[in-house]
């Protein structure tokens, strides 16, 4: 049996993250009014008088029909509702019915139909800001009674072609179900559980990553030697506040190579100061051995030439191989 212009009424609903109020009071959002799949309606809703008024009839919506072009466009510039009126809304009865209207961006989000949509009314507005969200289409379609199963395995009575928009009414419970609403506090439940699962992990990111009591201190310790290395190098007292290690090598190196060091790659500048380093120390061994007395003077200064002199070999060997390895 097939019934042509068939009057039907479906429901979806506001999301959350879409609604707000204009400078003029307007309620605008963008919102889910169809889907796709079987939906059930009484028997008296299809028109059907061939069975009893409340039996229940499970009505198929192929996608092929609810994203068919024509039944997209028609879901534009529709007049809103709040409850579904006794009759179609016409140019002749606009004025009674309407609250405000849908947009003309009609889209296809998965399974369901997203629109604007904007409520000019004023009682309307308090009905949807005191909880009345869900949106029900009211639409005609040909609707051809005959059992079958969708391709998912649901059985259903009816199939609805040909469909076409009329109005999108503002209901208290939306046939399509929650999914079809204008705006209640799931999608914003969800942004924030979603949030908060980032910032968990974020957390657990710094714990990890917090360096344990052990290793700050051997962080102190390490820049500590740094520090009075890099005074050495420098023959003086060095500033070693606000600068990185890198810096501060760079910075001790400076004294001893004056502008050569600015263009040094870091592994070169890193090389020279161990070399500085290395020849300082040689230095200091050649000095304690006097200070110990166990060299005539004429010993001492032989060793302490002998001692520059390698200290300087190797400081042009280790730093000519940092700049080969840079």
């Amino acid at each position: 049996m097939q019934i042509s212009d068939a009057h039907i009424t479906d429901a979806l609903t506001l999301d959350a993250g879409s609604v707000r109020l204009t400078r003029d009071g307007y309620l605008v959002a963008v919102a889910t009014i169809a889907r796709t799949g079987v939906q059930t309606y009484r028997a008296a809703e299809l028109g059907l008088a061939d069975r009893d008024a409340d039996a229940p009839v499970r009505v198929y919506r192929p996608a092929d029909e609810v994203f068919a072009p024509e039944a997209m466009a028609s879901l534009a510039h529709r007049p809103m509702t709040i409850d579904h009126p006794t009759e179609p809304v016409t140019a002749a009865n606009w004025k009674r019915h309407a609250v405000g209207a849908t947009g003309g961006e009609v889209t296809r989000d998965g399974d369901t139909i997203r629109v604007p949509l904007t409520l000019m009314d004023a009682a309307a507005i308090a009905d949807v800001q005191a909880g009345k969200r869900e949106l029900s289409v009211g639409y005609s379609c040909e609707l051809l009674v005959a059992d079958g199963v969708t391709p998912e395995g649901e059985a259903y009575d009816a199939v609805q072609r040909s469909i076409r928009g009329n109005h999108v009414a503002v209901c208290q419970a939306a046939r399509g179900g929650p999914r079809l609403r204008i705006g209640d506090g799931d999608a914003a439940r969800a942004t924030i559980e979603r949030l908060q699962g980032r910032v968990a992990a974020l957390e657990a990111q710094l714990r990890d990553a917090a360096p344990t009591p052990a290793q700050l201190q051997a962080m102190a310790e390490a820049r500590a030697q740094l520090v009075a290395d890099a005074a050495r190098v420098a023959e003086g007292a060095i500033d070693a506040a606000g600068r990185s290690d890198a810096e501060l090598r760079r910075a001790a190196v400076a004294t001893r190579l004056g502008d050569a060091a600015a263009a040094m790659s870091d592994a070169a500048v890193e090389g020279a100061f161990a070399a500085l380093l290395a020849s300082t120390r040689v230095t200091d061994a050649a000095r304690a051995v006097i200070a110990a007395g166990t060299l005539a003077a004429g010993d001492a200064r032989r060793a302490l030439a002998e001692a520059r002199a390698a200290r300087a070999d190797r400081f042009s060997k280790a730093h000519r191989g940092a700049v080969e390895a840079a």
